[in-house]
């Protein structure tokens, strides 16, 4: 398996370049910013991490190529979510905001928290101090899958130092209160996890698929 790193030169993709590197994983490194000859290039999966701006160029690409592409870009609007809705009955698309196999099991955890009327509720999140959307996509996540079960969190988002990652959801009734919670000790644990999704979907079929998937 022959993967495109898009974004090459960017904090993820630097990571994830070393990381390949480091564990023999054959691929190809392309910058946002220069894609001269990209569609002559051989390879069987597209993994993105370059910008949310560069979706409709990654989209198709990986259409005209037929292959699957792995989306680790955050911060998409509705209009960038219905695209890559309407790619996914084209070719195999997988779309996470967070890599890490354990934030997926987290928020899998969340989906069986039913609403209690006295429970007040707490997403808390910390990134580094260049982080730009606030709160990040793996919060939003974890907000989203509590808004399906009528649970609407008070949300804080802090951004200081070079911390990779913290998250955690606090619920709270009287006398009593329950914390679950993740952090990121290194940016290697995303990389790792978009190689486990180039994996995972280099043969499946046509559709959208999650670290729900994995797990």
């Amino acid at each position: 398996m022959k993967i495109l790193l898009i974004g090459a030169n960017g904090k993820m993709g630097r990571e994830t370049s070393a990381y390949f590197d480091q564990n023999n994983i054959e691929y190809e490194k392309v910058d946002v910013n220069n894609r001269r000859k990209v569609e002559y290039m051989n390879f069987y999966v597209i993994l993105d991490f370059s910008s949310k701006d560069a979706l409709l160029d990654n989209l198709r690409l990986a259409y005209m190529k037929k292959c699957p592409i792995v989306i680790a870009t955050t911060g998409h609007d509705k209009k960038n979510y219905e695209l890559i809705k309407s790619y996914s009955r084209y070719i195999p698309i997988f779309l996470s905001s967070n890599f890490s196999v354990l934030m997926a099991i987290l928020n899998r955890c969340l989906k069986s928290v039913k609403k209690i009327d006295a429970m007040d509720t707490v997403v808390y999140e910390v990134h580094h101090k260049h982080k730009k959307d606030k709160p990040s996509g793996s919060a939003k996540m974890l907000i989203k899958t509590l808004n399906k079960n009528k649970i609407v969190p008070k949300v804080f988002a802090l951004r200081i130092g070079e911390v990779v990652g913290e998250h955690s959801v606090t619920f709270y009734l009287k006398d009593e209160k329950l914390t679950i919670s993740h952090s990121a000790y290194s940016r290697k644990v995303f990389s790792a996890g978009a190689y486990l999704a180039c994996k995972f979907i280099q043969n499946k079929k046509i559709g959208l698929y999650t670290m729900e998937d994995i797990i």
